[in-house]
């Protein structure tokens, strides 16, 4: 695709801490979304901002600014601020991740093309949600939804407020090469004396670690003679319980909880671990469990709304959300047998590369970007 000239200006705005949205952000500047333009990044939330982000973009020599947003303190001030820094560069398009800005782009009244890429998932979504995705159909000029699953859902629950014309389906992308298996793959998976999972994700309510916890604990009661690890990458409100509850049941020596990684942290933890897991309560479509695909990894997750797209029988194991004893047995099962566990492996490596390559997320937002700018611009 020859790349529009007319965008000279992109604003990225997206959440300082951990989280899909820079990873989705860095994937596809590495694989060249408008590779002419000047990008800035706007970073905002109550976390101050990752220092991974903040030293990839220096490295990138790219400019960026932080917007902390504090609980329970004047949101006016903090959109209108939010709102002079996204726009103060008289950016040709805004990039935005995320519900969670959306009062800061209402009346648009600059010439920059609004895009907002909806990532909340639908089962989990507020009322507070739904009215910021109603507001964004009113204001900016595309949302793009990651999976069809999700448009549909967010069509029946606005029903009037609406707007068909302005949505698009993009699936997220992630570099492949970076992302890739370590050395010795897929043999080394279930093979040695220390036996790995993990999870990587924010520690907060609509995750499901401590079903994860407790399905460790009957893994580790039901197998004393294996030397079982869980690793969690991570931060947020519920470490404390999650804390509580490995204590609880005597498996706090062998469950790690890493805290908030960067993103080559993350790849080094997954290239390490043996099964993913994800447990949760809705997603719309998982970063981790795209990156845990794209080292090769088998994965057992939560049957949920914005897994089941992504992890289907060739590639993984699902158990009903919730459920301990049967993440426990699906865990299980794939110790007694390392060959299938190999085997879902290999096919997760596989789906990555055909479907989650950060090359083709780039290519069809360039190409809907250059679309919503000329369409402002009259052109």
């Amino acid at each position: 695709m020859t790349e529009d000239t007319t965008i000279r200006r992109v604003v990225h705005v997206l959440y300082s801490g951990l989280g899909g949205h820079g990873a989705v952000m860095f994937g596809m500047l590495d694989a060249g979304f408008f590779a002419r333009a000047e990008h800035i990044a706007v970073l905002t939330g109550v976390e101050p901002p990752l220092e991974d982000y903040t030293t990839r973009l220096d490295r990138r020599g790219m400019a960026w600014r932080y917007v902390p947003k504090v609980p329970g303190r004047d949101y006016i001030a903090y959109y209108r601020s939010l709102r002079r820094a996204i726009f103060q560069d008289d950016p040709d398009l805004v990039f935005v991740h995320g519900l969670a800005t959306t009062p800061s782009i209402v009346r648009n009244r600059s010439r920059a093309a609004v895009l907002l890429r909806e990532t909340e998932p639908q089962s989990t979504k507020s009322l507070k949600d739904w009215g910021s995705l109603a507001l964004a159909h009113a204001n900016v000029d595309a949302v793009v939804h990651l999976t069809e699953d999700a448009a549909e859902t967010a069509a029946a629950k606005l029903r009037l407020l609406h707007r068909p014309g302005k949505v698009h389906i993009i699936a997220n992308g992630l570099d492949i090469e970076d992302f890739s298996p370590a050395p010795g793959w897929p043999d080394s998976l279930l093979s040695g004396p220390v036996i790995r999972l993990g999870m990587v994700a924010r520690l907060q309510p609509t995750k499901d670690h401590l079903t994860l916890i407790d399905a460790f604990g009957r893994l580790c009661a039901a197998r004393p003679d294996l030397d079982l690890r869980l690793e969690i990458a991570g931060d947020g409100t519920t470490r404390p319980a999650l804390e509580a509850e490995a204590r609880r049941l005597g498996v706090q020596t062998r469950v790690t909880l890493h805290g908030t990684l960067g993103t080559a942290g993350v790849r080094d933890l997954l290239r390490g671990l043996d099964i993913y897991v994800h447990a949760t309560l809705g997603e719309t479509m998982s970063n981790s469990i795209m990156q845990a695909m794209a080292v090769g990894l088998p994965v057992v997750a939560s049957a949920v709304s914005g897994v089941t797209n992504m992890v289907t029988p060739d590639v993984g194991l699902l158990y009903p959300s919730g459920d301990a004893q049967a993440l426990h047995g699906a865990l299980g099962g794939l110790l007694e047998a390392p060959d299938e566990a190999r085997r879902l492996a290999a096919a997760a490596r596989e789906r990555a590369v055909s479907r989650y390559d950060a090359q083709l997320t780039a290519r069809a937002y360039e190409a809907l970007g250059t679309e919503i700018v000329r369409k402002r611009s009259g052109r």
